[in-house]
């Protein structure tokens, strides 16, 4: 990471991956977690620049949520 006398802060992509990672595991997502950390990802802004999409390689299976 760096900054710039203008205050902007400049991400590399593995420490953008590293703060989401330690995000789920601050708010009890170990497993998705662990799968972003072990497999690859391609990161984007949505089309409509709302949302930021992170992709990853492999699959996690879904929590399952009794009724």
């Amino acid at each position: 990471m760096r900054t710039t006398s203008l205050k902007t802060v400049y991400l590399t992509e593995q420490e953008l991956k590293e703060a989401i990672v330690e995000y789920l595991v601050n708010v009890d997502e170990q497993e998705l977690a662990e799968h972003l950390e072990k497999y690859a990802t391609e990161m984007a802004w949505a089309q409509d620049g709302e949302e930021f999409i992170i992709s990853m390689d492999g699959e996690v299976e879904d929590k399952k949520v009794d009724s």
